[in-house]
């Protein structure tokens, strides 16, 4: 229903992004850090000649390790001393004086680790073969620790296969990336293959059949779209600017604290893991960690939030005069006007354009307690308008070191931003056909729940109304400029095609392949009683998603 084009205009996002592992493939270079025999297994040995000719075939360019180095100069480590030290000095200054600031202390490691001249190259993905016993791993060759993706290929332990459950996996992925400092680990038998990285998924894939088509959707677009949390300075930040005392805000903060202790009885919110309690090899490796969270404390899995109430915006029939005035070509389906972006839909009705909708959501920091959240704390409110994200704090909350947003933000805002378009469409086909139509009704009086969490439903027990998309994407991380595009393209397929069958629209069920479900909901109090109330309707980890597949 909507061009790639367009949904990357109505989110903000400023460059065209590949959504095909193949396209993907073709623009990651790979390098095999050197290792020695003895510290790999041969499962491990047989797995990356497997690896390496797989990569090839899909186009991806392998590099010899000599090749993958350059050299820093004098000049740059001399900078960047210059720098750390400028940033310590501020940074202590600040915090004897007790005064805001968003400086962090770099580690005294970081000091040691510029002296090693021969870096890896930004945007090369290093494979690390077997268990690394060593002081020097292959991060502290990166020359960026974010921009280096590191891929860490270990002998499946002792008690990890496809029986195992979410919280064997999750244990043992989180435990194996503090300790070999990588993003992604692939954990290897005789004849299966588990992938781990921060969706705290746990595919299990033969080793000798479909490897090729395997790694081409499993590990390629993971590698392609890491994870990447968002940074305060992607919004435009307007603190302690919204009561959490008042309506709107107070009624829908009720749900999340109702809603959220009824989640809790699903167990589908796992303890979150804090940095402090990971075993890092070093202090250095655990201020690594921080650095890929943006420091954050830890992590915790899935998310709470409540889409505020939007008055439906209005669709204005497209006439040939609109056409001409906008320079609209044939199969366009978007213009700008003054500076804002106008759609342009195909309906039963006719041809019309709407204005994009400003949507705001009220969710979660990252890493607090997803099921018992402190209202005055714990919230944000986040916007998307004209693609621009925006992020209030309630009044009297400051912008603490550790006040982050979910990874999951642009999804979050995808989905509430489909959401309001899908309202207004809906407003307008029921004043055209008399119709009564709830989902669109419900937005404009209380608006609608998001949730996520990191499990599946079963397929047969979502309710009527409810349209399930993203089981065929490829599985990217979380946080994504992807998994953003992939949850509003979705969601506007399946609404067209509740509207091509005249079928009741209540809501979306959207998959991420090994990541997890986001459902739009009427409240997170109803969603919780459902699932409660259904026996076996979803659990943690990827049961039920083959299920779906197969539909």
């Amino acid at each position: 229903m909507l061009s790639k084009l367009a949904i990357e205009r109505i989110l903000g996002i400023e460059t065209s992004t590949d959504l095909q592992p193949e396209q993907m493939a073709k623009k990651l270079v790979f390098t095999f850090f050197p290792y020695s025999s003895e510290s790999c297994s041969r499962e491990t040995l047989i797995f990356k000649d497997l690896l390496e000719a797989a990569l090839l075939e899909l186009g991806v360019r392998i590099v010899p390790y000599e090749k993958s180095l350059e050299k820093i100069s004098i000049a740059t480590i001399l900078k960047r001393f210059l720098k750390i030290c400028a940033n310590n000095f501020l940074y202590t200054v600040l915090e004897m004086i007790n005064k805001d600031h968003s400086y962090h202390n770099i580690h005294a490691g970081a000091f040691l680790n510029l002296f090693k001249r021969m870096r890896i190259r930004k945007g090369i993905t290093v494979v690390a073969l077997g268990e690394n016993r060593s002081s020097q791993l292959p991060m502290d060759y990166t020359s960026s620790f974010t921009q280096n993706t590191i891929i860490t290929v270990l002998k499946c332990p002792a008690g990890i296969d496809e029986t195992s459950n979410f919280s064997t996996h999750f244990d043992a992925a989180m435990n194996i990336f503090s300790y070999h400092m990588t993003q992604i680990a692939i954990l290897v038998s005789a004849d299966k293959f588990i992938i781990y990285n921060f969706n705290a998924s746990h595919p299990v894939y033969p080793l000798h059949k479909n490897f090729k088509g395997n790694i081409l959707k499993a590990l390629i677009p993971k590698v392609a779209a890491p994870i990447r949390p968002p940074y305060l300075k992607d919004f435009i930040v307007e603190p302690e600017s919204f009561d959490v005392d008042s309506d709107p805000y107070k009624t829908l903060l009720k749900d999340f604290v109702t809603g959220g202790e009824k989640f809790n009885k699903t167990n589908l919110y796992p303890p979150g893991k804090k940095v402090e309690d990971l075993p890092f090899r070093s202090g250095f490796y655990k201020w690594i960690g921080k650095l890929h969270l943006d420091h954050r404390s830890g992590m915790s899995y899935g998310f709470l939030a409540r889409q505020l109430p939007s008055v439906p915006v209005g669709l204005v029939p497209l006439s040939d005069e609109d056409i001409s005035k906008h320079s609209i070509k044939l199969g366009q389906d978007y213009f700008i006007k003054n500076d804002e972006l106008y759609l342009i839909m195909e309906l039963p009705l006719g041809r019309f354009f709407l204005k994009v909708p400003d949507v705001w959501v009220l969710t979660q920091r990252s890493g607090s307690d997803k099921t018992k959240i402190d209202p005055h704390r714990d919230i944000f409110l986040m916007g998307l308008v004209n693609g621009k994200m925006y992020l209030r704090t309630p009044i009297g909350c400051r912008i603490r070191r550790d006040y982050r947003p979910s990874f999951d933000t642009r999804v979050i805002l995808a989905h509430a931003v489909g959401n309001a378009i899908i309202s207004s469409v809906l407003n307008r086909i029921e004043k055209s056909t008399g119709i009564q139509q709830e989902f669109s009704n419900r937005m404009a009086k209380n608006g609608v729940a998001l949730v996520h969490w990191h499990g599946y439903i079963q397929h047969n027990l979502i309710p009527e109304g409810f349209y399930v998309h993203g089981y065929d994407n490829p599985h990217v991380a979380c946080s994504t400029i992807q998994s953003s595009i992939y949850a509003l393209a979705g969601k506007m397929d399946v609404f067209e095609n509740a509207l091509k069958s005249k079928s009741l629209y209540m809501g979306d069920v959207h998959i991420e392949p090994h990541h997890g479900t986001n459902i739009v909901f009427s409240s997170i109090e109803d969603l919780a009683e459902f699932l409660i109330s259904t026996p076996n309707a979803s659990e943690l980890g990827n049961k039920y998603l083959y299920q779906g597949m197969m539909k």
